[in-house]
């Protein structure tokens, strides 16, 4: 699978922003989503190319060993609704790095959408 990671944030360097103009989105399938390396990425896209409103759920990941159910705990996948036509900017990305593998995962509910990784 191809790696969505396409522009730099250059805000480690100077102040220029972020052209993601040059970036390169990934086609994320309905059912089987997309999973891709974390290093270093600290926000995605979420674009819906689509005619109806699509929603993306990126997975929360639980370390094995955690204990969480034993005290009743389970984080539930994050979910983001985004309208017809539209992209959506998650930042925070490193929330939803599985620590095992190193991956984050997304998933959609539909056709004609698609991911871009941001690095910092």
């Amino acid at each position: 699978m191809a790696d969505p990671h396409t522009p730099t944030d250059p805000k480690t360097t100077n102040n220029a922003g972020i052209n993601i103009t040059d970036g390169t989105y990934q086609t994320i399938n309905s059912g089987t989503g997309v999973e891709f390396d974390f290093d270093g990425v600290s926000a995605f896209l979420l674009k819906n190319g689509a005619g109806a409103s699509r929603t993306f759920t990126v997975t929360v990941p639980v370390p094995s060993g955690s204990k969480l159910d034993d005290i009743g705990s389970s984080p539930s996948s994050k979910t983001y609704a985004v309208a017809a036509g539209k992209t959506q900017y998650v930042k925070n990305a490193d929330a939803f790095k599985d620590p095992t593998t190193g991956k984050v995962k997304v998933d959609v509910d539909g056709a004609t959408c698609s991911i871009m990784a941001i690095k910092h």
